[in-house]
């Protein structure tokens, strides 16, 4: 791991971290565990392996609660010094927020949005706030990054938002699910050159 970019909320250094991605590559995002935020260029979340993304929960699952900060009003690209959008989208999982380059370098997004992404999150019940000994991801609120190190209710004292907890058994069903899509498109593309491959010994038998 080295330093790299400037992370776009304090604007310290950010480590780099190298993940698995497909067809045995690798790709590099850039990580402030100080304010806890991911940095990926272009469509580098969307490659990641499984492997990569259990990397990257793995951090996320060993981040300290009192290294926590705030996201301010206004985040910067770290290629370009750029301002960044506040995003919301629609994934497969539901809604979900990131920060996007206005030059389209990459985007930032807290651990909770991350996980928000990738489907692994839950709204916390009564129930979870009875059980003392549960770890809720309320340690920064998903919506506007306030800490809430003494929830009380399910919901964020600052802006209201409903507060998130990781979701343990969706986790395992996201990764199964994951290791499905891959599957099957490993298989469709063996198919492909297996029927490129028969196509163009045809074509020389023919000649």
């Amino acid at each position: 791991m080295t330093r790299t970019a400037l992370c776009p909320n304090c604007t310290c250094g950010m480590t780099q971290l190298t993940l698995a991605a497909h067809y045995g590559m690798t790709v590099e995002i850039d990580h402030c565990a100080q304010c806890r935020l991911l940095w990926f260029d272009q469509m580098e979340t969307a490659n990641l392996a499984r492997d990569g993304l259990l990397a990257l929960f793995r951090l996320i699952a060993a981040a300290e609660p009192t290294a926590e900060k705030p996201l301010n009003d206004v985040l910067r690209c770290p290629r370009c010094t750029g301002l960044l959008d506040r995003i919301h989208n629609m994934s497969r999982y539901g809604r979900m927020i990131h920060h996007r380059c206005r030059s389209a370098h990459g985007h930032a997004v807290t651990h909770a949005q991350f996980l928000a992404e990738k489907g692994l999150l839950r709204n916390v019940t009564e129930a979870d706030l009875a059980q003392p000994a549960q770890r809720l991801l309320a340690l920064s609120c998903r919506q506007c990054g306030a800490p809430l190190n003494a929830l009380k209710d399910c919901n964020c004292p600052y802006c209201s938002a409903p507060v998130v907890m990781l979701d343990l058994e969706r986790a395992v069903a996201v990764l199964a699910d994951h290791d499905r899509r891959r599957h099957d498109l490993e298989a469709r593309e063996a198919a492909d050159r297996d029927a490129a491959f028969e196509h163009l010994m045809a074509a020389l038998n023919g000649q």
